[in-house]
């Protein structure tokens, strides 16, 4: 017979032939004991009852995805409440804690194979726990069998009682069934009436077709867009060039004749003849006002001095 020893201290634990549930003597941790190893031994309650269980389907059964009439056309055949057995793997992973969950029980139903157990959810499965009018189905797999394919290191592992609703329910003369965690409330479903695919698709073609005619004209304005401006700068090119060659407007009477021509240039002459007099007179009127200037400037010195000259010819006379 092979020995089994507590998960929590380490002591020895006796166990009874051809029993499966084992309480250590030392301290008191309730086992399960596998063909392998005693494991610990737990329940997470149920949070949710078979009422919020039924509303919780009929609004998953309304869902998008669902046949059109599968709400109001499908009927509940049956509904189970149970406590159904998985394995619980703590396991070191690089240096981090992972938790991995698998059933500990073959079996067919949707969902076994994604449970999640919250954290500190749990409860020790002693002679304490009530499991009420649920039902409790037994292991018939043995933990060995995961154990080489589970990642990292041990940190414990347990059996684990999950609650769940097992309810099955016909729809256009077909049965299907479906599983809701009793913990939190999320459905599981295996193949279920779904909307048409031709829907679906006619849907999907028709946003598809929407979508080109909506790109194609945006491109089409890009286009259109581009092509304006382009135009925009060439015509502005063009013009910005007339003006900057433009010549300038030609004297009247420019193309007469000869004669005329001459008397135009014999004018021009005489008026250089009359500016170049002008500039001289110009140039005597700016000599003589500087040299009005510079006498106005010596004049106060020039009565200063005949005023010294003429006090000094009175001081003489007086002597």
């Amino acid at each position: 017979m092979p020995q089994f020893s507590c998960p929590k201290c380490g002591a020895a634990l006796a166990v009874d032939p051809g029993t499966q549930i084992a309480k250590c003597q030392f301290c008191g941790t309730v086992t399960y004991v596998d063909r392998s190893e005693a494991l610990f031994y737990y329940l997470l309650p149920f949070t949710i009852d078979e009422v919020k269980a039924k509303g919780i389907f009929k609004r998953w059964t309304a869902g998008p995805a669902m046949a059109k009439e599968l709400e109001n056309g499908c009927k509940i055949t049956k509904i189970v409440k149970e406590f159904f057995p998985v394995f619980r793997f703590r396991r070191s992973v690089n240096k981090s804690e992972k938790v991995f969950v698998r059933p500990a029980r073959g079996t067919t139903l949707p969902g076994m194979h994604n449970l999640e157990i919250p954290p500190g959810g749990e409860v020790i499965y002693d002679e304490r726990v009530s499991i009420g009018d649920a039902k409790q189905i037994d292991p018939d797999i043995s933990i060995g069998s995961y154990i080489g394919e589970m990642p990292g290191d041990a940190i414990d592992q347990a059996l684990v009682y999950f609650p769940i609703y097992e309810i099955t329910y016909e729809f256009e003369g077909k049965s299907y069934d479906v599983v809701i965690d009793g913990s939190s409330g999320r459905v599981f479903s295996g193949p279920s009436p779904s909307r048409s695919s031709a829907q679906y698709m006619a849907v999907m073609g028709m946003a598809f077709v929407l979508g080109l005619i909506g790109g194609f004209l945006a491109c089409s304005i890009h286009i259109l867009l581009i092509v304006i401006a382009a135009g925009g700068l060439i015509l502005g090119r063009q013009m910005a060039q007339k003006v900057v060659t433009k010549q300038p407007a030609p004297v009247a009477g420019a193309t007469g004749s000869g004669s005329d021509q001459k008397q135009v240039g014999d004018g021009a002459e005489q008026a250089g003849a009359d500016n170049a007099d002008n500039a001289a007179g110009a140039d005597a009127a700016g000599a003589g006002a500087d040299a009005g200037s510079a006498a106005a400037e010596a004049q106060p010195e020039a009565t200063a001095a005949a005023e010294t000259a003429e006090n000094a010819a009175e001081s003489e006379v007086k002597q």
